[in-house]
């Protein structure tokens, strides 16, 4: 318990709790009918999977597009403390581990969320200038990539030379096939394309 909560008294903190939860159990109804109905889903209808009245949602979300903003944003953080938990853990193998360890997160993310994610990407207010940090996830994720892909480098199981662009080359190939799935409708494919993925790109860098 931090420090601040430890100084509120136990009314406040149940009340706080009481409102996290039902925040949780509006993002994940949210996503549910994002994923049934498209981003033209009512503001009703996700109350009633939530089971919550109207008015609370709207006490919680100012409309829908502030509540898929928030859902991009909980899945967002969800994936890349994932990520970052399963680095940790493989921390020290060869490079190749490591990188397969990372892409079967993220591939694996987008698998179990991927009816969301078909519905965010082909949405106005992620494309449009109303989400400004859409590219967010990519850029972390490349941070996280060039620092895997340096550490191999230095332990000479990589080239050096154009190592300044495998990272953007790695993401950019993982998003191609993403949107490959998204657009194909191929979700189960996603698998067997991270294998393809991590040969090909390995073979023109691998010492």
């Amino acid at each position: 318990m931090n420090r601040d909560s430890a100084k509120k008294p136990p009314a406040s903190r149940l009340r706080a709790r009481l409102r996290e939860a039902t925040t949780d159990a509006i993002r994940s109804a949210a996503e549910e009918v994002f994923a049934e109905q498209g981003f033209g889903a009512r503001m009703e209808d996700i109350a009633a999977r939530a089971g919550v009245s109207v008015g609370t949602l709207y006490n919680h979300f100012e409309d829908r597009d502030a509540l898929l903003l928030v859902l991009i944003q909980a899945r967002r953080e969800a994936l890349l403390a994932q990520v970052d938990q399963v680095l940790a853990e493989v921390e020290g193998r060869p490079v190749r581990d490591q990188l397969r360890a990372l892409l079967d997160e993220v591939f694996g993310h987008f698998h179990e969320h991927a009816r969301f994610f078909a519905i965010v990407v082909q949405s106005e207010v992620f494309r449009g200038s109303g989400y400004p940090q859409r590219a967010g996830t990519l850029v972390e994720l490349t941070k996280r990539v060039e620092q895997l892909l340096q550490r191999g480098v230095a332990a000479g199981q990589l080239r050096s030379e154009g190592s300044e662009f495998y990272a953007t080359l790695l993401l950019g190939m993982v998003r191609s096939v993403l949107m490959r799935a998204v657009e194909t409708k191929q979700i189960d494919d996603l698998l067997r394309g991270a294998d393809t993925l991590l040969r090909v790109f390995l073979r023109g860098i691998e010492v």
